[in-house]
């Protein structure tokens, strides 16, 4: 009960009233003082929403944190759904830039450059790189670029198990969110390589398949201008990129290949953002268009 700190103002001629009035008078007081205090208090029936900066939700529930089980992050842990996209490119010309890979210390070159540029792409990445540079996934976060699965450690998941398959799976979101990025709705086997097992399982984790239409082969010819004009001859609208920002070569032709594609007048998206409500658990892509 809250109880008021002002004091009934008693004045010294109150001897002078009549005995009776004066005790009515005081009783008025304390129930009014009563009738006050209980207005003010909160019963203890009543549920307080939690306080968000302890992790709170609206309803009072604590929000789940990332289990070391072999269960993937749920989607209450990091909001894991598609952004809105920033332009409609049903109406203008999109290219989706991609890096695998990574990220390594260095991949903060490359967001330097996209920061510059203001443009956003997305990192395919590795969960053992992912753990082992919690910081670098961080910035990509912070810079607003999209963060999706391309397994653990980079094996050819066709010749693995269901088991195994779905461990690189599993394991690397748990990096991926542990890090501090959103639960990946997107997911790249290396080499692409894939079957319909690799799909469902990718699905069953929440995740789409996308693969490329375009490939420089940057990993092959460590040659800036080669990247560079490759990328820049082969890219179409709705085109979905392939690169690898653990490359020098590769960090270095991207300011070039930016430019060049913008005067020919391409905006620069996310992958969630290029394919839009169609991307969905299960599903594949090569670009917009297929």
């Amino acid at each position: 009960m809250i109880r008021s700190t002002r004091r009934p103002e008693y004045g010294r001629h109150q001897s002078t009233l009549p005995r009776r009035p004066r005790f009515a008078l005081v009783g008025a007081t304390l129930l009014a003082l009563i009738v006050a205090g209980l207005s003010g208090c909160v019963s203890p029936g009543t549920p307080r929403p939690a306080s968000p900066t302890h992790g709170g939700t609206p309803d009072g529930t604590s929000q789940p944190t990332p289990s070391s089980s072999t269960a993937a992050p749920t989607s209450s842990t990091v909001p894991a759904t598609p952004p809105t996209p920033r332009v409609n490119c049903a109406k203008v010309k999109c290219v989706a830039l991609t890096f695998d890979d990574g990220p390594v210390p260095e991949t903060r070159e490359l967001l330097a450059v996209l920061r510059a540029k203001n443009v956003k792409v997305t990192f395919f990445v590795l969960g053992s790189q992912a753990a082992a540079h919690p910081d670098v996934i961080r910035q990509i976060v912070a810079d607003g670029h999209v963060v999706g699965n391309h397994s653990w450690d980079h094996p050819l998941l066709t010749r693995l198990s269901k088991a195994k398959v779905r461990s690189q799976l599993v394991r690397t979101n748990h990096a991926v969110v542990a890090a501090g990025a959103p639960k990946p709705i997107v997911f790249r086997p290396p080499y692409g390589g894939t079957n319909q097992s690799i799909l469902r399982l990718a699905g069953a984790q929440g995740m789409a398949q996308v693969l490329w239409d375009v490939d420089p082969l940057d990993w092959r010819d460590r040659n800036s201008a080669v990247v560079a004009r490759r990328v820049v001859a082969a890219t179409r609208n709705g085109s979905i990129v392939l690169s690898h920002d653990i490359h020098p070569t590769t960090r270095a032709a991207y300011a070039r290949i930016i430019d060049r594609l913008r005067e020919r007048g391409f905006n620069f998206v996310t992958v969630p953002e290029l394919l839009g409500s169609r991307l969905r658990p299960g599903a594949s892509f090569r670009s917009a268009h297929s």
